[in-house]
C-alpha cells in the first residue's frame, strides 16, 4: 500500500466514525426548534446590540478611531 491509500483509508474511517456519532443524535422537528429561535430572540431582543444600537458612541467597540494628527511645520 502507498502512503496516499493508507491515507484515503484513514479519512474514511474518520467519516465513517463521524456518521455513526451523528446517527445517535436526538433530532427535533423544524418546526419546534424555529419556535425556540423566535421565542429566544424576542426574550433577549431588547439587549441586542444589532437591533438596538449602542445608547452612546463610547460603548460600541467597532467606533472609528479618532486618529490624532500633529502637523509639524
Amino acid at each position: 500500500m502507498s502512503g496516499g491509500d493508507v491515507h484515503s483509508i484513514q479519512q474514511a474511517r474518520k467519516a465513517v466514525e463521524q456518521l455513526k456519532r451523528e446517527k445517535l443524535l436526538r433530532r427535533s422537528p423544524a418546526s419546534a426548534c424555529s419556535q425556540d429561535l423566535i421565542r429566544f430572540v424576542q426574550d433577549y431582543q431588547k439587549d441586542d446590540y444589532l437591533i438596538n444600537g449602542f445608547t452612546s458612541d463610547k460603548m460600541n467597540p467597532y467606533r472609528p478611531k479618532n486618529n490624532f494628527q500633529c502637523l509639524l511645520f
